[in-house]
């Protein structure tokens, strides 16, 4: 008869075999956790001043002996006790290191970091991808270097793990590209920081370990020349090209879900994926034609309105509405808005190698190299931070007028025939 270990085991390959990301229970916050790279780890999951946290453990060698999960259990109870103590683990076993010598790793600075400026950021999500998307992808490649030893090769292999993928292993690169700008961009992000944090140390030896030093993780800096394409490059999104958009949005209107609809009026809008997916009815004033989004909703800070062309507005009117939520997509969690992933998975369906970004971009090269409008009018469409001051004179005035007119060619453009399209709209033409 097999032993309990021999059991586990076998569940424990079982679950690494199927390659589906979840944590799986074994009493008093144990949890074996397989990541979306097909990376498995043994982690504590808990609960502290109210928000969910989890604390990895130690890796997955295959076998566990018995003796080390008794060892793995005993440390689950240990941090249990010190959360009904009302102590966090995570940041009662971090190591006390000597702010003289230098040897905090990249996790003890990446930590550092998020708790110094998080409180600063935007929103909760954005501070749980932070977190989450370190724990997943980097410390476990990178976690206990030291950030002024690590190199390109480094970040490469960070960049490079498998992750799987409608059940395929791919480079983490190309499997979620998006993702991986961000984990490279925050890569680079905290070895700056450090840097920082070093050049403005009295420790004439601490300042020595970073003399000439280059970030590896920024982009052209040299991981431009081993990623190709350039399309993680930081500022740019992968784009359809304009002329295939109007094909895309027809063949995007037969969908009828809510991820499609969203799709559609981020388009038609050229709105980011937050600023859509965060949009709530309030927001709205249909008869005036109008969306309104607030300034705490906005990249710049600063109230944005939207002028909503007809076919805008016959897509909202269309929109079935949830009583007591006030989201206009509604995700499956009640009171909660679509995920931020729905719209990238739909137009991954759709078309391989796109984001939603871009849309904004095949709009812009749109109204430069087809419309009369001016380049003023385009910015302040997509809602651009402008410091030119002759533009500055526009965002007085809102340019509300203009703008309503070029959102209305755009959705023209992308859904009347093109004949029907070049008589309407000939005088701004280009």
């Amino acid at each position: 008869m097999a032993s309990k270990i021999d059991t586990l085991n076998r569940e424990l390959r079982n679950r690494i075999k199927a390659s589906q990301a979840n944590l799986w229970s074994h009493g008093n916050g144990l949890c074996f956790a397989l990541s979306s790279n097909g990376k498995p780890t043994w982690v504590f999951r808990y609960t502290f001043d109210g928000k969910r946290r989890v604390m990895t453990l130690g890796p997955y060698n295959d076998p566990i002996s018995d003796r080390q999960f008794k060892e793995l259990e005993m440390a689950a109870i240990e941090h249990r006790d010190q959360v009904k103590a009302g102590i966090d683990p995570l940041i009662a076993t971090k190591p006390k290191r000597s702010k003289t010598t230098g040897d905090d790793t990249f996790e003890d600075v990446a930590r550092d970091y998020i708790a110094t400026h998080s409180a600063n950021w935007r929103n909760d999500k954005h501070r749980a991808q932070w977190s989450s998307t370190l724990e997943t992808y980097v410390y476990p490649k990178i976690g206990r270097k030291l950030p002024h030893e690590i190199g390109v090769d480094d970040v490469l292999a960070v960049l490079k793990q498998q992750h799987i993928r409608r059940g395929k292993r791919l480079p983490l690169w190309d499997a979620v590209p998006e993702t991986a700008s961000r984990v490279r961009m925050r890569i680079e992000t905290v070895i700056a920081a450090a840097k920082s944090k070093a050049m403005g140390s009295a420790n004439p030896e601490i300042k020595a370990m970073w003399k000439d030093h280059h970030n590896p993780a920024k982009w052209e800096d040299g991981l431009e020349h081993w990623l190709g394409k350039g399309k993680q490059s930081k500022g740019h999104h992968a784009a359809m090209a304009f002329v295939d958009a109007p094909g895309f949005v027809q063949e995007l209107q037969t969908k009828t879900d809510y991820s499609a609809k969203a799709l559609m009026l981020t388009i038609l809008c050229v709105t980011r994926t937050s600023e859509t997916l965060n949009a709530v009815w309030t927001e709205f004033n249909l008869d005036a034609a109008t969306w309104t989004i607030p300034a705490e909703r906005m990249k710049a800070g600063i109230e944005h309105r939207v002028p909503l062309s007809g076919a805008a507005i016959t897509l909202l009117k269309g929109l079935h509405r949830i009583a007591d939520n006030p989201y206009v997509f509604p995700g499956a969690k009640r009171n909660q808005p679509l995920s931020n992933m729905a719209m990238l998975e739909m137009l991954r369906g759709m078309r391989d190698g796109l984001t939603v970004h871009g849309f904004r971009s095949a709009f812009r090269d749109w109204a430069a190299e087809t419309t009369l409008h001016p380049d003023t009018i385009a910015e302040m469409a997509l809602a651009h931070t402008i410091k030119d001051k002759t533009v500055a004179a526009y965002r007085r005035g809102d340019a509300f007028e203009r703008r309503k007119q070029l959102m209305q060619q755009w959705a023209d453009f992308l859904l009347i025939l093109n004949d029907n399209y070049k008589q309407e709209w000939q005088r701004l033409i280009a």
